[in-house]
């Protein structure tokens, strides 16, 4: 029995091609789907533009915008929108009310603690943000040891 599958096809274009393209496809739109939107022109079928999709929910594509972060963590941006395609490619559900739960734990989180959580999901190829653990190990003031005291002549050890 024969499976359908999903042929990948690569294309070359020269300037002129890739400078149409662009001024014809809509916001949001990659050039991979707009050729493929040409393609099942051509076979007559009907099927909903990928670009569609991506209006009506931003945060499907892979790629977002600085736009979609809301204000209060807009400091963190450069780093969302870098983690949002690893986490797409991590198998991820990409959507606004996922988007919006993660924004809820970001904030969440300690404020020294975003950057450092978001760095974590990046680096570790994840596909959620999670708090940032704190040793158990704290290191004692090293004041309080005994051995830091100190010997003056009026006072004797202090």
């Amino acid at each position: 029995m024969e499976t359908k599958k999903d042929i990948k096809v690569s294309v070359f274009l020269d300037k002129e091609m890739a400078t149409f393209i662009d001024e014809n496809k809509t916001y949001g739109m990659r050039r991979s789907d707009y050729m493929r939107g040409l393609v099942w022109e051509k076979m007559k079928r009907k099927k909903v533009k990928p670009s569609t999709a991506i209006m009506n929910d931003p945060f499907k594509s892979s790629c977002i915008t600085a736009d979609l972060i809301p204000d209060d963590l807009k400091q963190y941006s450069e780093l969302f929108i870098e983690w949002w395609p690893i986490r797409k490619q991590k198998g991820g559900v990409c959507s606004t009310k996922v988007a919006n739960r993660l924004f809820d734990t970001l904030r969440s989180f300690p404020s020294q603690d975003r950057k450092q959580a978001l760095e974590k999901a990046i680096t570790g190829g994840w596909k959620d943000l999670f708090p940032i653990k704190k040793s158990k190990f704290t290191e004692e003031p090293k004041n309080n040891h005994p051995a830091s005291r100190v010997f003056t002549a009026k006072g004797g050890f202090q």
